[in-house]
């Protein structure tokens, strides 16, 4: 996977956060960040706002994927701009190409339909459109109920949001430079760049990735799947599981960190998310430092798990020793390999 496919990955899975936002209003991340960012839309409409936080720019950088993979489902139409939204069955665009017409201060495709009827106006579309958009027009189902309107993801044939699909569309916004601001202003790029090029076994490379994305099956993040789990460290029963707590501040992980004596980032005192803590040691260390950084949390990790499933017991010194050998018999074999390549 090249860095360009990396990055229209990292926008697929921060797309997802937004798609579940629009499918879940109700859940209180939506209610959080409708509150601050987009009180009076949805979050495909909303601004990146003054002082955003980390995690909403994040997001916002993956809004066009939305955009350009969704479309409107009609069902009442008030909630429609004819000229300006997509919600045509037509896969070019989705959007009317009929030049527009005067329709009021906020043209809504709810003034197409006949409500007590529940069919459109054949008058207005003909009046409105063009001919061929008018056969399409009405050949749209009305619903007898006239629910409300609602987004429908069309990146796959299924009509059903996935990372995958959403991969797709964001590398096609990246290869054809649409995106502009999203393609190259990703607060994070450097450290997507920097982690490709480390020095490390291939898994810690994609675990540091997943690690940066909050992407780690922690208890936390379980549960925010529905997987119906004690979201509490099961080690020390004192914070909840996520993914900082994970690497940085359970016992076990304060008490590896002490022995970096020399590390950059004050690793033992950040309150910083994994991603900003990365890029702190980017700004003050070296390739190295991060390469340490990498495979020390992947060790943590990985004992954590075993002393968690096989009740497996390590001590500090034995995670940071295996973990400071790894990430150094990986770079002497392959300097040893180079060597060989030369001669």
């Amino acid at each position: 996977m090249g860095f360009r496919d990396l990055q229209a990955f990292n926008l697929a899975m921060l797309a997802k956060q937004g798609w579940r936002m629009l499918e879940e209003p109700s859940s209180l991340m939506a209610r959080m960040y409708k509150a601050k960012y987009f009180p009076n839309g949805d979050v495909l409409g909303a601004s990146i706002g003054s002082n955003p936080s980390y995690a909403w720019r994040s997001i916002h950088k993956s809004l066009e994927v939305l955009r350009q993979g969704t479309r409107w489902r009609v069902g009442n139409g008030k909630l429609i701009h004819i000229w300006d939204d997509k919600w045509l069955p037509t896969p070019t665009t989705y959007k009317v190409i009929s030049p527009p017409k005067d329709f009021g201060a906020f043209p809504v495709v709810s003034s197409l339909t006949d409500e007590d009827a529940k069919t459109w106006r054949r008058d207005r579309l003909v009046e409105a459109f063009l001919p061929f958009e008018v056969t399409t027009i009405l050949n749209i189902p009305l619903c007898h109920h006239l629910p409300e309107d609602s987004i429908i993801w069309v990146g796959n044939k299924k009509g059903i949001f996935s990372v995958k699909s959403a991969y797709y569309v964001a590398k096609k916004l990246l290869d054809s430079d649409i995106q502009g601001e999203t393609s190259r202003g990703d607060v994070r790029a450097p450290l997507w760049k920097r982690i490709w090029q480390l020095n490390i076994p291939e898994k810690i490379r994609i675990f540091a990735w997943r690690l940066c994305m909050n992407a780690i099956p922690t208890m936390v993040n379980l549960n925010r799947r529905g997987i119906q789990v004690d979201v509490l460290c099961p080690i020390c029963k004192m914070e909840e599981e996520a993914v900082e707590h994970v690497i940085l501040r359970c016992e076990l992980a304060k008490a590896v960190w002490s022995k970096w004596s020399d590390g950059p980032g004050n690793i033992l005192e950040s309150r910083s998310d994994i991603s900003d803590l990365a890029l702190k040691i980017i700004s003050q260390g070296t390739q190295r430092d991060l390469e340490i950084f990498f495979g020390v949390a992947w060790t943590i990790w990985y004992h954590r798990n075993q002393l968690i499933f096989e009740a497996s017991t390590t001590t500090a010194d034995q995670v940071w020793g295996t973990a400071t050998r790894m990430v150094e018999d990986f770079q002497i074999a392959n300097k040893s390999c180079a060597t060989r390549k030369e001669k």
